[in-house]
């Protein structure tokens, strides 16, 4: 099988030869220390949310990750662009970026919540000349539904506070980003991505962001229409502890959930209950990456393919994405691991 037959099996819970590996960002720092090489795998952004780097360069660096660690996809960028400060890195020393949200009154939004053309000839371009490239690996075209890009651009505070006093600005700012959304997919659909991958952080390790009932009644019935409206495979991403939103969550009908963080969500117990409706994407701890040793990656690899993978439906992937602070040599026991143990057991 090629690496996307199997992403696209995985996902179907069909049979497969080898678990296959995907990640959501491979940092350039982490890319070029595993290759040897200067390597440039992620492309800075334009105010636009749009890739500066030509899409058939972007795509052949990350291909020669890929040729060395065994990696199933390419990841091209599709996201609007949020509104808020300039991005930096969290306070704690953590790899998070934060940044000020800009729309935090109705006036706000009115005069500065502009997004580009989603037919914009630029981009276009730039997403054709990246699947010309793609080979045989599992093109994703990354996008947000429109709850990650809300809070972003609103701040947290400014989103909670908007939630008892105004939540119809959230829905205004929500269902923009979302309808942005819904006119870009089928285009890279037919330009010839084969996943999408929707990035919305919606929870904190302590649990999701707000209520499910808010999620429920303010922002599942819009984020469920414009996805019931794509034709290839929907990934969801959220960092943190999903599982209180999880059942609210499944009825977007995606076809797989990731990155399912391991120190707050068991991935043992989302297999047993939601193994049979939604493949399972991740759970290798990026701590461990960074901390631990590859005898400690190699085990906690073998345990997921052994375990998780049993019965199919399983693509293996960090608990977030590859960062620069990791250890090579635990990216490289983590590719061995798995091709020693990703024989798929379904």
């Amino acid at each position: 099988m090629t690496p996307r037959e199997r992403v696209l099996a995985a996902l179907r819970h069909e049979e497969v030869d080898a678990i296959p590996w995907i990640e959501g960002i491979v940092g350039n720092g982490i890319a070029s220390a595993v290759c040897g090489e200067p390597i440039t795998v992620e492309s800075s952004v334009a105010p636009d949310g749009f890739p500066t780097m030509a899409g058939d360069t972007l795509a052949e660096e990350q291909k020669k990750v890929n040729r060395l660690l065994g990696k199933a996809n390419l990841q091209f960028s599709a996201f609007a662009p949020i509104f808020c400060r300039r991005m930096k890195k969290a306070d704690d020393g953590s790899p998070v970026l934060v940044g000020d949200g800009l729309i935090k009154t109705r006036e706000d939004f009115e005069r500065l919540f502009r997004l580009p053309s989603p037919s914009d000839t630029g981009f276009i371009s730039t997403a054709r000349k990246f699947i010309a490239h793609k080979e045989d690996y599992c093109a994703c075209a990354c996008v947000r539904l429109g709850i990650g890009a809300t809070l972003l651009s609103m701040g947290l505070e400014a989103f909670s506070y908007a939630m008892v006093d105004d939540p119809q600005l959230i829905v205004a700012i929500h269902d923009a980003y979302a309808d942005w959304t819904a006119a870009v997919v089928p285009r890279l659909e037919e330009i010839g991505f084969d996943v999408i991958w929707a990035f919305d952080d919606v929870a904190f390790n302590s649990g999701p962001m707000f209520r499910p009932a808010f999620y429920r009644q303010h922002i599942l019935p819009k984020e469920k229409a414009v996805a019931s409206n794509f034709t290839k495979p929907l990934i969801t991403h959220s960092d943190g502890n999903m599982t209180p939103l999880l059942d609210a969550w499944l009825e977007l009908g995606q076809q797989a959930i990731h990155p399912l963080q391991p120190d707050v969500m068991d991935i043992h117990a989302v297999k047993r209950q939601y193994g049979q409706r939604v493949a399972l994407v991740g759970n290798i701890f990026m701590s461990h990456l960074v901390n631990k040793t590859p005898a400690d990656i190699e085990a906690e690899v073998r345990d997921r393919m052994e375990t998780i993978g049993a019965g199919g439906g399983y693509i293996i992937s960090s608990s977030n994405s590859l960062t620069d602070d990791m250890k090579p040599e635990n990216v490289l026991a983590m590719r061995d691991a798995i091709r020693k143990y990703g024989k798929s057991r379904k």
